[in-house]
């Protein structure tokens, strides 16, 4: 959206109603930005806090080694989160909207002081021909400051309205950059660790089947014992019921 230079020299309604919209617009891009900003600090702040926390944990359990690249190219990401994001875009709202704003001020006091320069012009008895002309030289003096500074806010709307553009777009692409960086090294990572993830599963179904073996064998186990205990049971109830036999009763206690 973009001002004509020939409208705001007239001052015409169609100049008044674009600048309205441009205004408008220019509210709620910043509103935007700075929710933007405000929630890529947050990220970066909870990207950080999780980094920590699952840097401690992969030391609980003793796996350095493929931690140390993850945690490099995190940082890489948040790093640039950091520079598109937060700091390129907080410079475009303070520097880029705040001169937009600024110039704003500025126009529309000029434009109040030409507004209240037309009333006095219009009031001013004809009869009274020095409060006339100072009335008249008053309006022509304001109509030029206005023009002027018209032109210049003009310019700082179509410059702005220009570089929005590219400005936030280019810091989306950066970090969209980073964040492919991320995921295709994460990927290349978990590539390399392929094979050993294999190799894991391999010896993981060789342990089920140990230790299947081993529940048989000790199952096995535990019936031959339970038999040979009844066994011994019965045969001490008829060494006593027979014979009395001392041996078998110092057992069976």
């Amino acid at each position: 959206m973009t001002v004509d230079f020939e409208e705001c020299i007239k001052d015409s309604p169609r100049f008044r109603a674009g600048i309205d919209d441009v205004e408008t617009d220019v509210v709620e891009i910043e509103a935007k930005l700075d929710k933007l900003v405000k929630l890529c600090s947050g990220m970066i702040e909870a990207g950080r806090a999780y980094v920590s926390a699952n840097k401690l944990f992969v030391n609980g359990i003793k796996d350095l080694s493929q931690q140390c690249k993850k945690e490099e190219t995190i940082s890489i990401l948040f790093d640039q989160a950091q520079r598109s994001i937060k700091q390129q875009l907080h410079t475009f709202i303070k520097e880029d909207i705040r001169k937009f704003k600024d110039t704003k001020k500025q126009f529309d006091r000029v434009r109040e002081e030409m507004e209240l320069a037309q009333v006095k012009n219009a009031q001013a008895p004809r009869n009274k021909v020095h409060e006339a002309e100072e009335a008249t030289q008053a309006l022509v003096l304001s109509r030029k400051a206005f023009r002027h500074l018209a032109l210049d806010y003009v310019l700082q709307i179509n410059v702005l309205q220009a570089k929005k553009k590219f400005e936030i777009l280019d810091a989306m692409l950066s970090f969209m950059r980073a964040q492919y960086t991320l995921f295709q090294q994460g990927y290349n990572i978990l590539d390399e660790i392929d094979p050993y993830m294999k190799k894991l599963a391999a010896q993981l179904d060789q342990l089920v089947i140990d230790s299947a073996v081993e529940k048989r064998e000790m199952e096995h186990k535990h019936a031959l014992i339970q038999q040979r205990t009844e066994l011994y049971r019965l045969w001490g109830n008829d060494c006593r019921q027979t014979c009395g036999c001392f041996i078998a009763s110092v057992y069976l206690i």
